[in-house]
């Protein structure tokens, strides 16, 4: 036997190493994840109407305002901020944002009717909105 080597040895009282909570995915991949997530929700339909399901791509190419482009952008400058490894706050906390500003407009053009119509899109779109957002103030 060999005496153990002392450089390897560790205090006993030196604190354990942090768990990640999902191994293999940290802070990073999660704001990536979810930033992904939020891209995608801009080609799903977010209001459900009697004649059809428009996605933010839909209204947006219908003239309701090229502001919608800002939830595919900032979502794509988050997920770029965290493969270059650079930091992810500002564009995730703005993409995260973005819905919110979104769900605003909506309430500030139709009102409270908006709630009626608002197709799962829409309701993916904020929680993974809420989501980035409270990942990226971390």
């Amino acid at each position: 036997m060999t005496p153990p080597d002392s450089s390897q040895e560790t205090s006993p009282t030196a604190p354990p190493p942090p768990q990640e909570a999902v191994p293999g995915l940290g802070r990073r991949e999660l704001v990536s994840g979810c930033a992904a997530g939020l891209a995608i929700c801009f080609f799903v339909p977010w209001v459900d109407l009697l004649i059809a399901r428009p996605s933010g791509l839909d209204l947006q190419r219908d003239g309701a305002g090229k502001h919608f482009w800002l939830l595919p952008a900032l979502a794509a400058a988050t997920i770029v901020a965290g493969f270059t490894g650079k930091s992810q706050k500002l564009p995730g906390i703005l993409a995260g944002l973005t819905p919110f500003a979104f769900l605003a407009y909506g309430l500030a053009d139709a009102g409270s009717r908006l709630f009626d119509v608002m197709a799962p899109g829409a309701w993916v779109g904020l929680v993974l909105g809420a989501a980035l957002l409270a990942l990226s103030l971390r």
